[in-house]
C-alpha cells in the first residue's frame, strides 16, 4: 500500500497548479480544466502562507500576513490582469459575483458572474487572415462589460510568477549525469 500526500507548496504547485495549466495549454480546454487551473493559479497563495510565511516575509516584508495580502500586494502587482483568475475561481465557486465597498473583498474587475467566462472555438478559417484563431482552436475568455479579455496569457504569466517563486523556496535537485561504466568519460 502506498499514500501520497500533498505536504508543501512545491507538492501543490507539480500536483495540482502544473498539470491543471498543461493540460489547458495542450488545448484540453474545457470548463473542469479551465476551473481547475484557475483555483491552482490562485490558492497556491494560500499554500504558499501556510507552508511558507517565513520566506514569503522574507520576500516581500512583514505586511505581508495572509495569503489574500500576498495576493493583491504582491501577485496583482506583478502579473497584468492577474484579478480576472481570481475573480474566475471565485465566479467558479459563487456563480455571481457581489459587489463590495473597495478593501471588503469583492471581485477585482468588472467580471461578476460564472457566465463571463466562455469558450470560444472557431471554425477553420474563421476569422481571416491574422483575425483570430484558424484551425479551431479554442480560446477562454472573459467578459468584462463588453472587453473580453483572453485568459492564456493571464494563466502563462501567473504560472511563471509561481514557477520561478516555487523554484527559489524549494530549489530544484540538480540533476546529476552519470557516464556507464567502460563508456569514454568527456576528459578523454
Amino acid at each position: 500500500m502506498s499514500k501520497e500526500r500533498l505536504e508543501n507548496t512545491r507538492d501543490y504547485f507539480e500536483n495540482i497548479t502544473r498539470p491543471a495549466y498543461e493540460q489547458f495549454k495542450n488545448g484540453e480546454v474545457t470548463f473542469l480544466v479551465v476551473y481547475s487551473m484557475a483555483a491552482g493559479l490562485y490558492h497556491i497563495a494560500e499554500w504558499m502562507c501556510e507552508h511558507d510565511f517565513a520566506k514569503v516575509q522574507a520576500k516581500y516584508g512583514a505586511a505581508i500576513t495572509a495569503p489574500g495580502q500576498l495576493w493583491h500586494q504582491v501577485v496583482a502587482s506583478n502579473v497584468t490582469d492577474a484579478g480576472f483568475v481570481r475573480d474566475l475561481n471565485n465566479a467558479a465557486k459563487h456563480a455571481r459575483l457581489r459587489f463590495a465597498p473597495p478593501g471588503r473583498g469583492g471581485p477585482s474587475t468588472a467580471m461578476h458572474h460564472s457566465a463571463n467566462t466562455f469558450i470560444q472555438t472557431s471554425g477553420y478559417g474563421d476569422g481571416g487572415w491574422g483575425n483570430g484563431p484558424y484551425g479551431g482552436a479554442p480560446e477562454v475568455k472573459m467578459d468584462e462589460g463588453g472587453r473580453e479579455v483572453l485568459l492564456e496569457p493571464i494563466a502563462t504569466a501567473l504560472f511563471h510568477f509561481w514557477e520561478t517563486l516555487v523554484d527559489e523556496f524549494y530549489p530544484p535537485a540538480p540533476t546529476v549525469l552519470t557516464v556507464p561504466a567502460g563508456s569514454p568519460s568527456a576528459n578523454s
